[in-house]
């Protein structure tokens, strides 16, 4: 299963492909609330609010919880490799390696915990 970050769906809302389409279609693809929650904060108004709403309804939805002391954790180890991300990232990486998740994102943060946590898995879109 594929955990999809942020960008990669406002990405696609704005310049929608058919690849990109097509992984939606045939992956399992999932979201979890620090993505649902960005895509709200950055809406216009209510009514986008229930577009954005409606449309996340699609994808499987992974539940964040009791993986606090395993964000506080990775947060630690990267700070001693001297590797800073933003704490939203952290939840991102720490749900996706407690639920064997693959990273869907075109941001560079990831790419930098996957080097420091190697079992960390990232897609890539070359199919």
């Amino acid at each position: 299963m594929i955990l999809v970050d942020t960008n990669v769906i406002i990405n696609y809302w704005r310049r929608p492909t058919q690849k990109i389409e097509k992984f939606f279609l045939s992956d399992d693809i999932a979201i979890c609330g620090v993505t649902k929650s960005e895509l709200i904060y950055g809406a216009k108004n209510e009514k986008e609010i229930e577009s954005i709403s409606e449309a996340l309804s699609d994808f499987i939805y992974i539940e964040i919880d009791d993986i606090w002391e395993d964000v506080g954790r990775l947060l630690f180890e990267l700070k001693t490799k001297g590797v800073t991300i933003p704490f939203q990232d952290a939840i991102i990486c720490s749900l996706a390696l407690k639920n064997d998740l693959k990273i869907w994102s075109d941001d560079k943060h990831f790419k930098l915990v996957k080097k420091v946590i190697p079992e960390l898995e990232l897609f890539e879109e070359t199919r």
